[in-house]
This record gives structure tokens, C-alpha cells and sequence, in this order.
């Protein structure tokens, strides 16, 4: 009789996988309901004539400014979510991207779009905090 083959602590189950596309797909949902709200918002805002003196025209810019930057950073999201759900699709969704090495349930659950595992990902951010100190550096010298 072969040994019984026990499972690799670093996979997951599919459940933990439905899980975890579960809170993709919720996530996607809920930034399509906002992107819908804003964009019938707008519409609104544009029929409607700004009044007021040059300070509300300028609050207003200044706002619509600002959420058309968060409908940025919410399309940016959304890329990100259609990517993890390939990688589910691919079945590496918990490799990660650098070393190939698990990026772990834990992670995953805090970050579902993850694609790099913990110590990778503090590699990542010690070398962009790296270059921002040459870059500051450098500016620095340029006067």
C-alpha cells in the first residue's frame, strides 16, 4: 500500500480558494456600483450650471478633481483583481510573482490581490524607499 500522500502545508484547498474569489468578486462588484454612482453623478453635475462666486468653482473643481483620482486608483484596483482571478484560473494565484516561492493564506486573506509573498514584498518596498532617499539626494545637488 503507498504511503498517504499528506498535504502541502503552503497550498491552498479550493474552498480557501472560492473563499478567496468570493472576496474578489465582491470587491469588483463594489467598485463597478461606485464607478456607476459617480458617473451618473457627474452627468447630473454637468447639466446643472456651477453658481456661485470663483471659491465654489474652485471647491468644486477641487472635488471633482479629487474623485476622479480615487476612480483612478479604483480602476488601477480592478486591474489588479481581474489579474488575481487569472492567476486562480492559471492555478498559480499563490505563487508568487518573484520567487515562485507560497505567498501564503494569511496574506492572501489581508491582500486577496496579492502577487508577491511577504518577504518579497519587503524587498520591494526597501528598494523603493532606497531610490526615493538617492532621488532626494540627488535633487538635493541640482539647485
Amino acid at each position: 500500500m503507498p504511503p498517504k500522500k499528506t498535504k502541502d502545508p503552503t497550498e491552498l484547498t479550493k474552498k480557501e480558494i472560492e473563499g478567496l474569489r468570493e472576496k474578489l468578486e465582491e470587491m469588483r462588484s463594489e467598485l463597478i456600483v461606485t464607478a456607476r454612482e459617480t458617473i451618473a453623478s457627474n452627468q447630473e453635475e454637468i447639466g446643472v450650471t456651477v453658481m456661485g462666486d470663483e471659491v465654489d468653482q474652485s471647491t468644486a473643481e477641487y472635488e471633482q478633481a479629487f474623485e476622479y483620482r480615487l476612480r483612478d486608483r479604483e480602476k488601477f484596483l480592478l486591474k489588479k483583481i481581474r489579474k488575481a482571478l487569472g492567476r486562480m484560473d492559471e492555478g498559480i494565484y499563490n505563487l508568487c510573482e518573484a520567487c515562485d516561492g507560497p505567498i501564503g493564506l494569511p496574506r492572501l486573506q489581508a491582500r486577496p490581490v496579492a502577487t508577491l509573498c511577504i518577504e518579497c514584498k519587503e524587498e520591494q518596498e526597501r528598494d523603493e524607499k532606497n531610490y526615493q532617499k538617492r532621488r532626494a539626494y540627488n535633487l538635493d545637488f541640482e539647485f
